[in-house]
């Protein structure tokens, strides 16, 4: 679990301070957002995910609430937030149809094997690759030995759009002069 809460959190922290760089302000995020619960129901539900298992039917869950929460919202984004909740929605669809085809997401073996996880372990959510498998590209395949997790091309899409999309929202607010970081 700490792996997953750290690479939750990455996007948010890295969101925030290129949004203070690029001179925002946090109340871009706090007033600029509408249904933000529907974000938290969406981690509660890939928690519930990661402990209960479920297969796909938590993940297409996730993948709703947070097209709900988008769809909320979209009206009021600028270009930036635009590009950011795309790369989002687009990284979750990556990651959809790589379950999709295979009934779980598979994960490298390559990878499994950088990161110290024995062979042929299946979790909640994932499941080692087989000959069978298809669309591996889309699979988790990226190790990140530090954390002990392995992540898709999908998550990439997903924490680099979070960054962008919290990181463009701080800018609706500019900081006022004199205004501390």
């Amino acid at each position: 679990m700490p792996g997953f809460l750290v690479l939750a959190g990455v996007p948010v922290v890295a969101g925030v301070v290129a949004g203070f760089w690029r001179g925002g302000s946090l109340d871009g995020i706090a007033g600029g957002f509408r249904g933000l619960w529907l974000l938290w129901l969406a981690v509660g539900t890939q928690v519930a995910h990661a402990y209960l298992g479920g297969g796909a039917a938590f993940l297409a869950l996730t993948f709703l609430i947070v097209l709900g929460w988008v769809a909320v919202n979209l009206a009021g984004f600028s270009p930036g937030m635009r590009g950011g909740a795309g790369l989002v929605l687009g990284g979750a669809v990556m990651n959809g149809v790589a379950i999709a085809v295979n009934g779980a997401m598979p994960y490298s073996a390559w990878a499994a094997e950088v990161i110290g996880l024995p062979a042929g372990s299946a979790t909640a959510k994932n499941e080692p690759e087989t000959a069978g498998t298809r669309l591996m590209f889309l699979a988790d395949v990226i190790p990140v030995p530090g954390l002990q997790k392995i992540v898709s091309l999908g998550d990439v899409a997903i924490s680099v759009g979070s960054a962008l999309l919290i990181a463009a929202a701080m800018r609706r607010h500019p900081r006022k002069e004199g205004e501390p970081s």
